[in-house]
Order: C-alpha cells, then sequence, then structure tokens
C-alpha cells in the first residue's frame, strides 16, 4: 500500500512538472488586440510570507503573455492579508510588503510602467465578518491590469 501510495505521489508530481514544463514551453501567442482588456487576478502567498512563490510568478507570466503587445494603462495592486497570519507582524505591513513584492516583481519581469502602478494595502480590514467570523484566505493580492490596443 505505502508503495502505491509513493507510485502515485511521483506520478502526480511528475503530471504537474510536465504540465508546468509544457506552458512554458510553448510559444507565445500571436498578439491579438481583443486581449487588450482588463485582467484581474488573484495571487496567493504562503502565511505569513510575502514572498511570491513560483506559483505565483507562473500565473503572473501567464497572464502578462496573454496581453502581450498591449499597452499597459494601469496596474492596480491590492495587498490582503489576515491579523492572525504567523510571523508576518502586523496585518497592514505584511499587507503592504506584499502589493510592493508584486508591483516590483511585475515591474522588472515584465516591464509594465512602474508610474501607473497603484500599490494598496488592506491590511486586516476586513478580515472579519460583523459577526465576528474570520473570512478564509487573507493570504493574498489581488492584481487588476487595465490594457489597450496600441
Amino acid at each position: 500500500m505505502f508503495r502505491t501510495l509513493m507510485s502515485a505521489a511521483a506520478l502526480l508530481t511528475l503530471t504537474a512538472c510536465m504540465h508546468t514544463a509544457s506552458e512554458q514551453a510553448a510559444p507565445a501567442p500571436a498578439f491579438n488586440p481583443a486581449a487588450c482588456t482588463e485582467r484581474d487576478f488573484v495571487i496567493y502567498f504562503d502565511e505569513g510570507s510575502f514572498e511570491i512563490t513560483q506559483e505565483a510568478r507562473r500565473i503572473i507570466d501567464l497572464q502578462a503573455r496573454d496581453i502581450a503587445g498591449c499597452t499597459v494603462e494601469r496596474v492596480r495592486v491590492l495587498g490582503l492579508s489576515a491579523s492572525e497570519e504567523q510571523g508576518g507582524g502586523s496585518a497592514r505591513r505584511l499587507s503592504e510588503d506584499r502589493a510592493e513584492n508584486l508591483a516590483d516583481y511585475l515591474h522588472e519581469h515584465q516591464r509594465w510602467p512602474r508610474s501607473r502602478f497603484e500599490v494598496l494595502a488592506g491590511g486586516a480590514y476586513g478580515a472579519t465578518t460583523s459577526e465576528g467570523l474570520d473570512v478564509p484566505v487573507r493570504n493574498r493580492a489581488r492584481i487588476v491590469v487595465t490594457a489597450r490596443a496600441p
């Protein structure tokens, strides 16, 4: 049984690696002016961290590839966290670090103009409902990119 579980885990890992490699090896799509629209996507972080994970980089790079050739008019990055995240200090500071780290990555790796960025931090605001219940999965940031055809 243990061997079967280990074999299944190895197969899943290999399949995931092959899928990621095929996405990276795929040629960039031809420029499509219809793709130059607003993109809204979420990036998740490890709890208490503002470091961009490999999976997050993959998602960002795929979103950027889809609008390659478009003029990026505006990029809004909103960092979020919860007050109870471990190891991240204050929720506000962690949110700011997440948003700034993403903005730096987008500027440096995608060459989107930093002057068009709006970087915001939500801190723990909204992390609980009016009934006092925790809002799940606050270890994330939301990125909204407005692009137009040149």
